[in-house]
């Protein structure tokens, strides 16, 4: 399984649930202090990677990463987490910040699915996207 934006919230939850159940799980992490802490706290089962999903090159290597480890098998899940919340008043809200934001929550998630679909078409596994309450405030 892999989770991204592990580092806090529900990725991290999710990272120990996850563990907990007895599946291997690769948190994406954009920081390794964040990394080794989630190793630290669930075990073995976990292992980091980093992975900023705005950059397609951490993309393309933790998907490299996940691959090697599995050594031909394919990947059970993936847990498209990672997600900021940026808001106000539309008169006050910069373009560069929305930008930043659909980056994150839209580019980054088309880039992490699309690169990891061939593992978890391989291991027939799932696809989760999780979303935010924000999405229905206007």
């Amino acid at each position: 399984m892999l989770v991204t934006g592990a580092s806090t919230g529900i990725g991290e939850a999710t990272v120990g649930r996850l563990a907990g159940d007895g599946c291997q799980v690769f948190a994406g992490v954009r920081r390794a202090e964040d990394g080794e802490r989630l190793m630290e706290r669930f075990g073995e089962a976990v292992r980091w990677i980093p992975l900023d999903v705005t950059r397609v090159e951490e993309v393309e290597a933790a998907a490299g990463t996940v691959a090697s480890s599995l050594d031909g098998r394919g990947l059970a899940g993936l847990v498209n987490n990672a997600g900021i919340a940026l808001g106000g008043p539309l008169e006050y809200f910069p373009p560069e910040t929305l930008r930043r934001q659909l980056e994150v929550n839209v580019i980054g998630l088309h880039a992490v699915t699309r690169t990891f679909l061939p593992l978890v078409r391989r291991g027939r596994g799932r696809i989760v996207h999780v979303g935010s309450i924000s999405g229905r405030v206007a």
